[in-house]
């Protein structure tokens, strides 16, 4: 009961922490046990409630046992399913024997047609990168269906949680979903070498998991490669006539930024040097005017930029009492479950699952007690009080609307004062730019010229 209540919770949570949510085949996330659910691991808890927050069936999840600390924790976390793995790191070798007993349990959860969710690299990390995988998911696999005579049907489903910004609040996630592996088709390695069988299940895990996922190898080629995106991607999204929002052309774009990294850090490393530098230099201009890479393209006609900037004027005053009603209303909840969970942990990989899962409570409560307060000091009952009740979420959404539009006009005075009275300025940085679009287009041609057609 608490699992389904929560999960529910969780479902609309979701929705609005992030801005945007895709499900690429999303299809393949119903499928029945006996299945195991591996993913990265990039977000800490968020991670889990994700994928589960997708599957129609219960999920039991391996976590590590540091998590499984006595009283109400410990409790909890036995409650949403959890089973204790103890990590040679976390407890040293005296805890072989207890994972033995973890593997049984879930040997006997997958014989039943049980669901069991696992992040093979054992540890979470912020960063687009997927780290060495443990064997541990192929072991307990294999180790199923061998006591089933491989006859049990034991799948893996790998899924990949790419997210745009993993600490931040209505930043984007793209969950990118595999086709399942079937454990069967390791039958005969099994029989031959069960230990060697298990690297090389792991192995092409680890091939399919980064097919489903951006993977960078460093934290510079990740940061060179985010610096590409800001620039270059809605330039590729244009040309190649995408939809601004559809989150797997972007995926598949980044990806080929990558690729096309990596191949000319191989071939052409010096080049690769010298963008670096001259992206860093046009970024820290931009950073040092105040404008974002999206707001320069091109240079626009004069009367467009004025008439965006009395537009943009005319819906901030006219949303002004609504953005001040919806402020009242919602900033305690809304800014109490960040300050909290920064209090409680300086870990950042933290934040945003706390922040969700405190979210969910306070703005309950904070909404409850803003309706009881309405009913006894005003006098509000029945539709009055179910109708403001309802404006308060809706002017909480509002409100990082509005706030957005603030940004907006911030930029646009920016970039109106660059146009009349630092013209000079602003025709350095479109220079800049266009000399990296000219780069980055020759770039492009070159990697796609050495790509080998299928």
């Amino acid at each position: 009961m608490l699992y389904f209540v929560l999960k529910t919770l969780f479902q609309m949570a979701l929705r609005v922490f992030f801005s945007r949510f895709t499900v690429n085949h999303k299809h393949l996330l119903s499928a029945q046990g006996p299945l195991i659910v591996v993913s990265n691991h990039p977000n800490t808890l968020m991670d889990p409630v994700v994928t589960a927050s997708l599957m129609k069936q219960n999920i039991y999840f391996l976590a590590k046992s540091s998590f499984f600390k006595p009283g109400i924790q410990g409790w909890l976390f036995h409650k949403l399913f959890m089973i204790p793995v103890y990590r040679r790191e976390d407890v040293g070798t005296g805890g072989t024997a207890q994972n033995d007993a973890t593997f049984v349990k879930c040997y006997e959860f997958l014989g039943k047609g049980g669901t069991l969710m696992v992040f093979p690299e054992g540890n979470s990390f912020m960063q687009r990168r997927l780290r060495p995988l443990k064997t541990g998911t192929a072991r307990i696999a294999l180790g199923a269906e061998a006591q089933h005579d491989f006859k049990l049907g034991v799948r893996i489903l790998p899924v990949g949680l790419n997210y745009s910004d993993p600490s931040r609040f209505r930043s984007e996630v793209f969950v990118n979903v595999g086709e399942p592996i079937q454990v069967k088709d390791f039958e005969e390695a099994y029989a031959q070498d069960p230990f060697q069988a298990a690297h090389t299940l792991t192995d092409h895990l680890k091939e399919r998991l980064e097919e489903l996922v951006i993977h960078t190898e460093t934290d510079e080629e990740d940061l060179l490669a985010r610096q590409v995106e800001a620039v270059y991607q809605d330039t590729l999204v244009e040309e190649l006539d995408l939809a601004k929002n559809e989150s797997e052309e972007r995926f598949l774009i980044t990806k080929g930024i990558v690729q096309s990294i990596q191949h000319f850090e191989t071939t052409q490393p010096e080049r690769v040097h010298q963008l670096r530098t001259d992206l860093q230099e046009y970024l820290d201009h931009l950073d040092r005017v105040g404008l974002r890479p999206s707001a320069i393209k091109s240079l626009p006609k004069r009367r467009h930029l004025a008439w965006g900037t009395v537009e943009t004027v005319l819906y901030l005053l006219v949303g002004f009492p609504f953005y001040v009603y919806g402020v009242l209303h919602n900033y305690l909840p809304y800014i109490l479950p960040a300050k909290i969970a920064k209090s409680l942990t300086k870990d950042v990989e933290f934040h945003a699952p706390m922040m969700m899962t405190i979210g969910m409570f306070t703005f309950l409560i904070f909404y409850a007690l803003l309706g009881w307060a309405a009913h006894a000091w005003l006098g509000l009952s029945g539709w009055s009080l179910v109708a403001y009740l309802v404006t308060l979420p809706i002017t909480g959404f509002f409100v990082l609307h509005y706030w957005h539009r603030v940004e907006v006009a911030r930029r646009g005075w920016i970039f109106l004062s660059l146009f009349t009275r630092r013209s000079t300025i602003l025709a350095f940085l479109l220079a800049q730019r266009q000399h990296l679009m000219t780069e980055l287009e020759q770039a492009r041609k070159e990697f796609l010229a050495s790509v080998p057609e299928n």
